[in-house]
């Protein structure tokens, strides 16, 4: 019986080592073993063999279309100098596709994983930290990242940007970044964050310019500024996701539109949900909790505030300057004030509250 306490615990030490990429790994017999930083120029299979601290520019260097790359659990680390990437995946000149990088911890880069003009791309149990950017992918399509965590870069988390289209973050973590956990920016269209937590950075998600943005099943928690924050993005949709952050749950300004926010947890911020400058946007089904404003319109027309369960906030709903607007169908209970109209607001429908 005590032989097999000890061999247990000798299991566990290992499965522990593999997850921290401080330990070795068997190599799958049909993979190329890595043991230096190299380029990947050839189709197929490799796994790093060690964990990899260098100088050099950049490390692993995928120019091959069709390869995967296994870290094995171990860490490719640099030493932070600007323009230096661990893992590099094709690039402006050549369009890659069919690529996967998975069980690696990437570490003080200024990009830690970085792909551009990449078809797709599989990122699954990376984890990117200490770097200026964790992920950074540029004009990718059609790919996944999954299971992956950004955290304590001096920027960003996540970046897509360049036109990358038709793209998910699965069960992503992005916490303690410096600006935003997730940046969807430069027309970035049609990505679905699915699972994703955002937490105690300056924005939880920050779109910027994107188009058909979709947010599902997350939480954007403890950020510093805003959940989710908004400039000029077209067509995004959120559902089923909490927010609670100290200042705004959700943020949209600087022309954003055609935004719908439908059956979110919006509890505890100082706004709840504010638009600036943002019209023909949907506020639907929320619950909307313990925040100062609940919802807070301000020069933001065509808004249409329905069937939200907005309780126990010190303003309920208000409208600054905004016209043609509908709150219709909430429920206001434990409201200091209720629905507020004010400052040269126009044409507002409230009515069966």
């Amino acid at each position: 019986m005590a032989t097999s306490k000890v061999v247990l615990a000798v299991a566990v030490v290992c499965l522990s080592q593999a997850c921290l990429g401080v330990g070795p790994t068997q190599v799958d017999s049909g993979a190329t073993p890595i043991s230096d930083c190299r380029q990947l120029d050839e189709p197929g299979r490799y796994e790093l063999t060690r964990n990899l601290t260098t100088d050099v520019g950049q490390c692993l260097v995928v120019t091959a279309s069709d390869v995967v790359v296994d870290g094995g659990g171990h860490a490719v680390r640099g030493e932070g100098r600007f323009g230096t990437a661990g893992v590099v995946v094709g690039s402006w000149e050549r369009q890659t596709r069919n690529v996967t990088v998975r069980n690696l911890a990437v570490a003080n880069w200024d990009d830690s994983v970085r792909a551009t003009r990449v078809s797709n791309l599989r990122v699954d149990g990376v984890v990117a930290r200490e770097s200026r950017v964790g992920f950074a992918l540029r004009a990718v399509t059609e790919s996944v990242v999954s299971s992956a965590t950004a955290t304590r870069n001096s920027v960003y988390g996540v970046s897509l940007s360049d036109r990358s289209r038709s793209n998910r973050l699965r069960n992503v973590t992005a916490t303690e970044n410096a600006l935003f956990g997730v940046h969807l920016v430069g027309d970035a269209t049609n990505t679905t964050l699915t699972g994703v937590l955002t937490a105690r950075n300056d924005h939880g998600v920050a779109l910027v310019g994107s188009r058909n943005t979709t947010i599902r099943d997350s939480r954007a928690v403890s950020n510093r500024v805003a959940g989710i924050w908004s400039s000029a993005a077209r067509g995004t949709r959120v559902t089923n996701t909490t927010l609670t952050n100290r200042l705004y749950g959700v943020a949209l300004a600087d022309g954003t539109t055609e935004t719908t926010l439908d059956g979110n947890t919006v509890v505890g911020n100082a706004v709840g949900v504010r638009l600036r400058d943002s019209d023909r946007n949907r506020v639907l089904n929320n619950d909307v909790r313990n925040n100062r404003d609940g919802v807070l319109l301000i020069e933001s027309d065509a808004s249409l505030v329905a069937r939200n369960d907005l309780r126990n906030n010190s303003r309920a709903v208000t409208l600054l300057s905004s016209d043609d607007g509908r709150v219709v169908e909430n429920t206001l209970a434990g409201n200091e004030r209720g629905v507020v109209v004010r400052r040269g607001s126009e044409n507002v429908t409230v009515a069966d509250n």
